[in-house]
């Protein structure tokens, strides 16, 4: 599974199959994970987001929604 920290993508399967993601890396330590989700590639449509404690934390999140993400 292949994760992209700051870099726009879009959810080909699994739960919200079809919005974009973009997942950006907090200044925590170590650094938590802020994931950014929208029906539209600029945020501005049905956004919502979910934070993740660590990178553990945000590949089991992908995994739990069954996210397949193609990257830009």
């Amino acid at each position: 599974m292949v994760i992209k920290i700051g870099v726009l993508g879009k959810i080909t399967h699994g739960d919200e199959a079809g919005r974009f993601v973009f997942i950006k890396e907090l200044p925590d330590d170590p650094p938590g994970y802020l994931v950014l989700t929208a029906a539209d590639e600029h945020f501005k449509t049905s956004g919502g987001d979910e934070w993740v404690e660590d990178y553990p934390s945000l590949i089991a999140f992908f995994t739990e929604g069954g996210w397949v993400v193609e990257w830009k």
